[in-house]
C-alpha cells in the first residue's frame, strides 16, 4: 500500500502548520518590503534571494537524502525555516531581509525535495497522478489557511508582528513529523509497473529530455517574472493589503479544488503532456489578459478573481502535477534524491533568473507589459509539450 493512503496519510497532514506558514511568506515580504519604501527592483532583488538559496539547496538535501534517509532531512528542513522566519521579524532593512529570506528558503527547499522522495519511494506508476495530487492538495490548503490568515491579521497588526506568528508554526511540524512520518529505505521504488515500462524510462532519448527541460526552464522564468511582480502590482496599482491578500486567497482557493480534480482532467485530456500544454495555455492567456487590462484598481480586483485563480489555480494545479510526474518517471533507481536535487536545481535557476529580471522587465515595459510577456513565453513551452505528447504518440504507433 502506498504511503499516501490509507491510515498512513497522517504523515502528510505534519505539513499543514509550516505550509500555512509559507504561504503568505512571499507576500508579506513584499509589503514590508513596500513599507521600508522599496521599488520594483528590490522586491525582485529579495525574491531572487529566495530563489538563489533555493539553486544549491536541494543538490546538497538530495545528495543527503540518498545517503541518510527523508525523516531526517524532513525534520531539518522544518526547524531552519522557523528559525529564519522568526528572523524576518527582526530585520530593520530590505539588506537583511533578502538574506533571512534566503536562508528561509534554503530549508523550506529540504521539505519540498524530502516529501516528494518519500512520494517517489512509495507511490506505483499507476498512482503517481493520484498521490501527488493529494500531497500538494494538503500544501495548497495550508498555504490557503496562512493566505487567509495573513489577510485577516494585516487589517490590525503590522507586518512584522504577522510573521513572528508564522515563524511558530514549522515548529509544530517539527514535533508532528518525528511522530508521524515514516522512514523510507533508499532501495529499489516501487515507480516501475513492470520490466518494460523500466526499459523504457531507461532509453530515454536525449532529444525528449531536452524538450522536456526545455519547457520547464520557460515556465519557471515565465512564473518567476509573474509571480514577482503581482502582489507589488497590486499594491502600487492602489489595493489594500488586505485586497491583495485576499486576491492571493481566492487564487489559492481555486488551486485546491484543482488539485483534486487534477487527476481525473490529466487522463480527459489524454496524458501527462497533452494535460501540461493545455494547462499552459490557459495560464498564458490569464497572464497576458491581465497585464492588458489592469489599468485601474477596480480592474485588478475583477481580474484578480477570475483570471488569476485561473492561472494560480486550475492551469497551475495541472501542469505542475503532469509536469513534475513526467520527470519522477524518468528518474533513476536508487538516485532519486540526487535526481530530485537537479530537478530542483534547474527549475530553480530558472525562477531565479525570472525574478531577478522581473524589476528590470518592469521599468523597460511596465508591470502590465511584464505579464504579457511572461504569459507568450508560457505559449512557446505549451507547444514544446505538445510536441512530446504528438512524439509519445508515435512512439505508441511504431512500438504497440
Amino acid at each position: 500500500m502506498d504511503l499516501i493512503y490509507g491510515r498512513s496519510t497522517r504523515w502528510v497532514l505534519s505539513l499543514l502548520p509550516y505550509s500555512v506558514a509559507i504561504g503568505p511568506l512571499s507576500t508579506l515580504i513584499t509589503l514590508e518590503i513596500a513599507s521600508l519604501r522599496g521599488g520594483p527592483v528590490d522586491v525582485g532583488y529579495a525574491m531572487a534571494a529566495g530563489s538563489a538559496a533555493g539553486i544549491i539547496a536541494p543538490l546538497l538535501w538530495g545528495f543527503l537524502l540518498d545517503r541518510y534517509g527523508s525523516k531526517e532531512v524532513l525534520a531539518l528542513g522544518f526547524l531552519g525555516t522557523a528559525l529564519f522566519i522568526l528572523a524576518l521579524t527582526y530585520a530593520p532593512n530590505i539588506p537583511q531581509i533578502a538574506l533571512y529570506y534566503a536562508a528561509s528558503s534554503l530549508f523550506s527547499s529540504a521539505v519540498g525535495v524530502s516529501t516528494s522522495f518519500i512520494l517517489v519511494k512509495s507511490s506505483s506508476r499507476y498512482r503517481l497522478n493520484e498521490s501527488y495530487s493529494l500531497l500538494n492538495f494538503i500544501s495548497s490548503l495550508g498555504y490557503l489557511i496562512g493566505d487567509v490568515l495573513a489577510a485577516v491579521l494585516s487589517g490590525f497588526m503590522v507586518t512584522k508582528s504577522i510573521l513572528l506568528i508564522m515563524g511558530l508554526l514549522p515548529i509544530i511540524s517539527f514535533a508532528w513529523s518525528l511522530i508521524s512520518v515514516p522512514r523510507v529505505s533508499n532501495g529499489r521504488r516501487q515507480i516501475m509497473g513492470s520490466v518494460g515500462f523500466e526499459r523504457r524510462i531507461h532509453n530515454v532519448e536525449l532529444g525528449e529530455l531536452v524538450t522536456l527541460y526545455s519547457a520547464l526552464i520557460i515556465f519557471y522564468f515565465s512564473s518567476g517574472i509573474f509571480n514577482t511582480l503581482y502582489p507589488y502590482g497590486l499594491r502600487s496599482g492602489g489595493l489594500s493589503r488586505s485586497w491583495v491578500m485576499a486576491i492571493i486567497s481566492v487564487g489559492m482557493g481555486v488551486q485546491i479544488i484543482g488539485y483534486v480534480i487534477t487527476p481525473r482532467m490529466i487522463r480527459m485530456l489524454g496524458g501527462n503532456a497533452r494535460a501540461s500544454s493545455r494547462a499552459l495555455i490557459l495560464r498564458g492567456l490569464s497572464y497576458f489578459l491581465i497585464g492588458l487590462t489592469s489599468t485601474t484598481p477596480e480592474a485588478m480586483i475583477i481580474t484578480g478573481l477570475t483570471l488569476y485563480p485561473l492561472a494560480a489555480g486550475i492551469a497551475f494545479s495541472t501542469f505542475y502535477t503532469a509536469s513534475s510526474v513526467m520527470v519522477f518517471e524518468r528518474l533513476g533507481s536508487g538516485e532519486e534524491g540526487r535526481g530530485l536535487g537537479a530537478y530542483n536545481f534547474i527549475t530553480g535557476s530558472a525562477y531565479l533568473a525570472g525574478s531577478l529580471a522581473s524589476g528590470y522587465l518592469a521599468d523597460s515595459v511596465g508591470i502590465g507589459g511584464s505579464y504579457m510577456i511572461a504569459g507568450a513565453m508560457l505559449w512557446v513551452s505549451s507547444y514544446l509539450f505538445e510536441h512530446m505528447h504528438r512524439s509519445e504518440g508515435v512512439k505508441n504507433v511504431l512500438n504497440p
